[in-house]
């Protein structure tokens, strides 16, 4: 198979790599009853809402090579990555950092293309039947692992369970898988209990699906525990060459991946350093040539470094995107009260804290889903900034202001400095100045590590807590959790505000099995609308993953995972 890649222009597909060839068994089929042209329209119409960049330009329909207009890519070089410390190379681990590295070790069943739509990789094709609760997965029959050994339908079934039972999103990913049928080493029958919309989305990124070798990794009983983590196998663009403790990991090119030509890249180092200056300096230096930016600065110094001649700022526009929240703990006298919440939504001025602490590379929040999620509403508008309305809402709630002007105290927890500042510190500092203004105290609680605010969140020991909850590509695998019923738990990242609402849920749970997506689309502009009358939880900003990356490197900025196999150089290293 051959996949090529232009500089800043398009990417083509061959024949054997069927990109958006015209056949229902590319096209993920939502609803059986539409023809293939409503099927594709269906999915340009959901995408389109996401905003993106177009760095790489158009994906081309043409299925042979052809000549592009500023050269083909640059093969080799080595990349250098501003990397935290790398705790595992367990593709279920969740730390940010080790799903970097396992997503170029594995490969996952489908991918996002550079428009944000479904495209085939480890399945070259699929088809969806009976109602939404049959899939059938074509496996690219020249894939294999990093040991040889072919990529069969028996590895897939077994991926799928293994991310079932330990992943730690992997009921609300692929819960609904009853049974397989293996017509063929190549060909997967995945039957449904019910139909489940979520499952190709799910699939698109390693960090959710990483397709794994049975032959290795089922060889013992605990997953997640097992010696194979620290050599892992998978079918990915690169494999590991090298790695020390605490100090970096070294991937390379796998010479056999199945998608010819690719990676560009010879390798990816994941350098760890863990002092800010010594990140500072190292990326002015240019001893990195790529870096997050929240890992290295604040948003007050992203203009500094704008003007450093060899950097470029790229902002990152996949489909998973996330939010920083203010989490009200909603079994708590007086945040238990509806108008309560609301006041505080009005209390805020979210716009100042995008505008001002975060210099406008933050956006505000208008919507319990972030505005990069595919079943977004653009129309709404949120809770716009009125002390009056605020205070109004407050008074009829039967809190008055006493003699000191303040009504009520309540405590915030947040994780301290120095991890991620401008999400935390910044903001829980704002919010405090924002809600003295209309008498409500803020006793501001920060935390040491992640550990402390998550032992806090989780004993729903807390008024209001920062929380960032991030998102996983569908409602059902990401947000929803944070507000059904079931998912209230003594476990951080489930339903910690205690939210309860019984149509919520089963709006929530209709939508999970409908596969038509514009009756998704309206069933999840319904839930929007409630939890922002009901107001749970405040939603601050959406949070941008903003790269600055070699102004000769060029960075695939789109997708759900991290597509670094068409990384390159623009020239050739040295």
């Amino acid at each position: 198979m051959q996949f090529l890649h232009s500089d800043m222009s398009k990417l083509h597909f061959t024949e054997n790599f069927f990109l958006l060839s015209l056949t229902t068994r590319n096209i993920p089929n939502f609803c059986n009853k539409q023809s293939v042209s409503e099927e594709i329209m269906m999915l340009k119409k959901l995408y389109i809402q996401i905003t993106m960049t177009l760095i790489c330009g158009l994906v081309s329909l043409n299925l042979h090579a052809s000549q592009s207009k500023a050269g083909e890519p640059t093969q080799g070089g080595t990349v250098v990555y501003l990397s935290s410390k790398i705790p595992s190379l367990n593709p279920l681990h969740s730390a940010y950092e080790v799903g970097l590295v396992t997503s170029q070790i594995f490969a996952s069943l489908v991918r996002m293309d550079e428009n944000n739509e479904i495209a085939p990789y480890l399945a070259e094709s699929w088809e969806v039947s009976n109602a939404g609760k049959t899939y059938t997965f074509n496996l690219a029959k020249n894939a294999k692992f990093h040991d040889g050994q072919p990529v069969t339908s028996e590895d897939l079934a077994f991926s799928f369970d293994i991310v079932k039972k330990h992943h730690r999103f992997g009921k609300q990913m692929f819960g609904p898988i009853d049974s397989y049928e293996y017509p063929d080493v190549n060909t997967l029958v995945v039957h449904l209990s019910k139909p489940h919309g979520p499952l190709l989305l799910a699939a698109t990124t390693p960090r959710q699906l990483p397709v794994m070798p049975k032959h290795i990794y089922g060889s013992a009983d605990d997953f997640m525990k097992q010696d194979a983590h620290k050599n892992p196998v998978g079918s990915g663009p690169f494999v590991i060459s090298d790695r020390k403790t605490d100090e970096y990991v070294s991937i390379a090119r796998n010479e056999s991946h199945f998608v010819s030509g690719l990676p560009y890249l010879d390798k990816i180092i994941y350098q760890n350093v863990q002092d800010k200056t010594a990140k500072r300096i190292g990326l002015r230096k240019n001893q990195f040539h790529l870096a997050r930016t929240d890992s290295v600065m604040r948003f007050s110094d992203i203009k500094e470094f704008s003007k450093v001649e060899h950097l470029e700022l790229t902002p990152y526009k996949g489909i998973a995107g996330g939010a920083i929240v203010l989490e009200f703990n909603n079994r708590r006298e007086p945040l238990n009260n509806k108008a309560v919440r609301q006041a505080i939504a009005f209390a805020v001025n979210r716009s100042q804290i995008s505008n001002v602490l975060h210099g406008g590379y933050t956006v505000p929040s208008r919507s319990p889903l972030p505005a990069t999620n595919v079943f977004f509403n653009p129309k709404l508008q949120g809770y716009a900034f009125d002390l009056d309305k605020a205070n109004t809402l407050l008074d009829e709630a039967g809190y008055p202001k006493k003699s000191d002007g303040m009504r009520f105290e309540l405590n915030l927890i947040y994780i301290a400095q120095p991890f991620m500042p401008d999400f935390n510190t910044l903001p829980a500092e704002f919010l405090a100045a924002s809600l003295k203004k209309v008498g409500i105290k803020v006793k501001l609680e920060p935390l040491q590590g992640f550990a402390g605010w998550a032992e806090r969140s989780s004993a729903w020991d807390f008024d209001m807590s920062i929380n960032w909850p991030g998102d996983k590509t569908d409602p059902a695998i990401g947000v929803s959790r944070l507000y059904v019923c079931d998912n209230i738990k003594n476990q951080a990242y489930t339903n910690t505000s205690g939210y309860c609402d019984k149509e919520v849920d089963k709006i929530f749970e209709m939508a999970a099995v409908e596969p038509d997506i514009e009756k998704r689309r309206e069933l999840y502009f319904k839930v929007q609308d409630i939890l922002l009358e009901e107001m749970p939880m405040l939603w601050l900003f959406d949070t941008p993953s903003l790269f600055f990356n070699h102004k000769e490197l060029f960075f695939p900025a789109y997708g759900t995972a991290e597509a670094w196999d068409v990384m390159y150089w623009k020239t050739k290293q040295n």
